[in-house]
């Protein structure tokens, strides 16, 4: 069974939704229908037992029996937007991280552009240096600064963890972020494991404006999106918006698994991302697209890049079969049965499945998971794209079951496999360490740190902001930023900090960038502190003129189960040392920074004298 979870206004109004709706072509389907009746009923019972909000289902075949040559069948379930609107196959949402086949297929486009090759006297290749093509390149090891490609940083083999949290809008744009990727620290040698890397892809996506004088969106449009008729497709927020048919992404606010707190089911409006915000992540993570889009393009990667219809080219067969090759391992070992290890390409996983490969990659964003999986040898594609935080279980489970199905496969029942391994993470989630009681004094304090300025040439610059409730002071309270005052009294920090155990020593920092608007620091003991990363779309939503309260639920607070580690070091190098997993490290050969103090930083805040 899995964790029981709230029933909210929304898992009524999906229970509603799931009775009434079908899948798409469902009304008088042939008895080899590729959602058959009997995966349609289980695809209901899923979205109730995991109360999940939407899934949109798209399946191709590629079937010379058919006038067109391919058939394309979607299922819809559940719904779209908090208001009730159900999903149809034309609802829009943020696919993420399948995002990155397009940046993948746009390098490739660059490489066997002739046209380029003559203007520049030189052919780029994959295995072209990133150094030769962007002048703000630069890596902090000399190896990775010299020796990384264009196949490396799509391979996700330079050594450089995620680093995420470094992802912010920045005057510069895409060449300002390049600048300073030089200040990260890497967690393994150059070419030496697999590491997942955000950062790399958004590097490559400035190529066509550094080579072509255009933006990587206007690229991508012109290449692959306008070519393909995929009209429900584009990096811009403000037109998804405008056209009315984009998800709502349905988050857990407030939710603090390390205390058994479920939190409340709640739409994210406005979209996590505002108009101009969306560039940060654009070639990484930017495209917002449909089942009826995603399924034309799955049908011109089965056709090795050409347009299903009329067999035109849209992206060179070569470029296809490169990107879709594994080059790097990421799981060197089958981590089920039924599975072969996994290799990684460009913007593709790749591996066995009960002895069918598959081409896949999936996607993650603030109230959004998404799958987009192809099975070359047995020209079938299956989406998945769910608009709830907790839905990838879900959608895997219906993957694998319309596979099994169609492919005539052992039928692995993988929702059990998946309910268990849920309630497992839950379960190490509350697995955290207790407080010594007493705790150590710090080196130096507590009231000192706010006021105090660190900061990092690429993370930027954190100001504490002391939560004067949470500490014995005699004296005046020390308030040392300008900020702190409107900060602390904030309808968000409010709200955070009224989910926070205010008997322990507590500051905030205002920190906004892509996936977080505030550090929550509580002091541990000695000189180490529980870091939570933590987003809000209040002050979003009060700019737009939205409420924090009422039927739309107001704002979210998501996050505060996600923790790390802080040292305060003291001495000539004063500073703040984040650790325990902050950098986002991944790679089965990589390692923590070891050492003490400012040598045991993923990423190191220096103090402003």
């Amino acid at each position: 069974m899995l964790l029981a979870l709230p029933t909210t206004v929304f898992s009524i109004l999906l229970q509603l939704s799931v009775a009434l709706q079908t899948p798409f072509t469902s009304l008088g389907k042939p008895k080899d229908a590729l959602i058959s009746p009997r995966t349609d009923s289980y695809i209901k019972g899923l979205l109730t037992k995991w109360n999940s909000t939407g899934l949109s289902v798209a399946v191709v075949r590629k079937d010379a029996k058919t006038p067109t040559g391919w058939r394309h069948e979607f299922g819809s379930y559940g719904i779209a937007r908090g208001d009730g609107t159900p999903i149809t196959p034309d609802t829009v949402f943020a696919v993420a991280s399948n995002s990155k086949l397009f940046l993948a297929l746009s390098v490739g486009l660059l490489i066997s552009n002739e046209t380029l090759a003559k203007e520049r006297g030189k052919k780029i290749k994959w295995t072209t240096k990133a150094r030769e093509l962007i002048p703000e390149w630069g890596l902090m090891d000399e190896d990775m600064h010299r020796g990384t490609s264009l196949q490396d940083m799509l391979s996700h083999r330079t050594g450089l963890p995620r680093h995420d949290y470094s992802g912010v809008a920045r005057d510069g744009g895409i060449a300002e972020m390049i600048s300073t990727l030089r200040y990260l620290r890497p967690s393994a040698e150059f070419r030496e494991t697999f590491q997942y890397n955000n950062l790399m892809y958004e590097t490559l996506s400035y190529l066509p404006q550094l080579l072509l004088n255009q933006t990587y969106e206007s690229y991508v449009q012109e290449h692959l999106f306008d070519p393909l008729n995929m009209t429900s497709s584009t990096f811009s927020v403000k037109e998804a918006e405008e056209r009315g048919t984009m998800a709502d992404g349905f988050q857990w606010s407030m939710r603090d698994l390390t205390q058994g707190i479920n939190g409340t089911l709640v739409p994210t409006i406005p979209y996590f991302q505002r108009p101009g915000e969306e560039k940060i992540w654009a070639g990484a993570g930017g495209v917002l697209t449909s089942a009826r889009d995603l399924a034309v393009w799955v049908s011109m990667l089965l056709n090795n890049g050409r347009h299903p219809y009329t067999n035109e080219t849209i992206v060179p067969e070569e470029v296809i079969e490169h990107v879709a090759t594994g080059l790097t391992v990421s799981e060197g070992k089958a981590s089920d049965p039924e599975f072969s290890p996994k290799v990684y390409g460009a913007g593709q996983w790749r591996f066995a499945y009960q002895g069918h490969e598959i081409i896949e990659h999936g996607g993650n964003n603030p109230g959004y998971k998404t799958q987009v999986a192809r099975f070359p040898n047995d020209n079938l594609a299956i989406i998945s794209l769910s608009n709830e935080a907790n839905g990838g279980f879900l959608m895997e489970a219906v993957k694998y079951r319309i596979a099994d199905e169609i492919l005539g496969l052992k039928e692995v029942v993988w929702n059990d496999r998946f309910e268990k391994l849920y309630n497992k993470l839950v379960n190490e989630t509350q697995q955290i360490t207790p407080r010594p009681d007493p705790p150590l004094k710090p080196s130096a304090p507590l009231p000192d740190l706010a006021k105090k300025t660190f900061s990092h040439p690429t993370y930027g610059a954190l100001q504490p902001c002391l939560v004067h409730s949470s500490i014995e002071t005699t004296g005046p309270s020390v308030h040392t930023h300008d900020h702190c005052s409107s900060v602390l009294n904030s309808h968000s920090v409010q709200r955070i900090l009224g989910a926070t155990n205010l008997s322990i020593p507590t500051f905030i920092i205002p920190w906004k960038r892509a996936f977080a608007t505030h550090l929550r620091l509580r002091h541990f003991s000695g000189n180490l502190f529980n870091v939570t990363v933590i987003w809000t779309n209040a002050e979003v939503r009060a700019k737009e003129g939205l409420s924090l309260s009422g039927k739309d639920k107001g704002d979210s607070i998501i996050g505060l189960d996600e923790h790390f580690e802080v040292e305060w070091v003291h001495g000539e190098d004063e500073g703040l040392a984040f650790k325990g997993g902050f950098w986002g490290k991944e790679g089965p050969d990589s390692r923590e920074p070891g050492g003490e103090g400012k040598e045991s930083a993923e990423a190191w805040f220096a103090l402003q004298r």
